[in-house]
């Protein structure tokens, strides 16, 4: 039976588009950019201020009832429902560690039924260590020794996982370039389980 690693974050959830209609945009109206257009991750410097600030307006959006309250992608819900019982599922995300929590609620809430382990690599803040050894997901994939795909926003994080030999997909988001939807990817993985 396969491993597949899950990010959480604008891969199992919309976290980022979310943030960015619900919160940036109606606290700041003189805003002029569509979600399409964020075109780096972080987007602070697109949006006009620090890191800093965009992180806390990103964390405090994590912690939000807001976000706690997001559902899945119906289609994504209906591949779990079809062939989420042919895989190990193993969800990965970095964040904050004050955010955990509420990732981890999220995804028992969601996904449960399908999800047998939860790692997370903190994300540094200002005034916090990380305190742990990996220092991103290509450390904790290594470490971990068992993932046989992984499916990430991040094309740094994807690259990595390739590194180790792992099959890697990156989900299409404004700051990556790719083209593959969630929706596409999972139709790759479930015509090659078929193979």
């Amino acid at each position: 039976m396969k491993t597949i690693v899950w990010d959480i974050d604008d891969v199992l959830n919309d976290l980022t588009r979310a943030w960015f209609e619900t919160v940036w945009i109606p606290m700041h109206p003189d805003c002029r950019l569509g979600y399409h257009e964020l075109k780096a991750n972080p987007p602070h410097e697109l949006l006009g201020v620090s890191k800093e600030e965009y992180l806390a307006s990103l964390d405090r959006f994590r912690l939000s009832q807001e976000a706690a309250s997001r559902v899945p992608d119906k289609s994504l819900m209906g591949w779990f429902r079809a062939h989420g019982q042919r895989y190990r599922h193993i969800a990965l995300t970095a964040r904050a560690r004050d955010t955990v929590c509420p990732a981890l609620q999220w995804l028992l809430a969601h996904f449960g039924e399908w999800f047998q382990a939860f790692g997370f690599v903190p994300s540094k803040r200002p005034g916090q260590s990380s305190g742990q050894p990996d220092r991103s997901k290509g450390d904790y994939l290594a470490w971990l020794g068992k993932a046989d795909i992984f499916i990430d926003d991040s094309p740094d994080n994807c690259f990595a996982a390739e590194r180790l030999g792992i099959e890697s997909f990156l989900v299409a988001q404004p700051w990556n370039g790719s083209r593959l939807t969630v929706s596409d990817i999972l139709m790759l993985i479930s015509e090659r389980g078929r193979e």
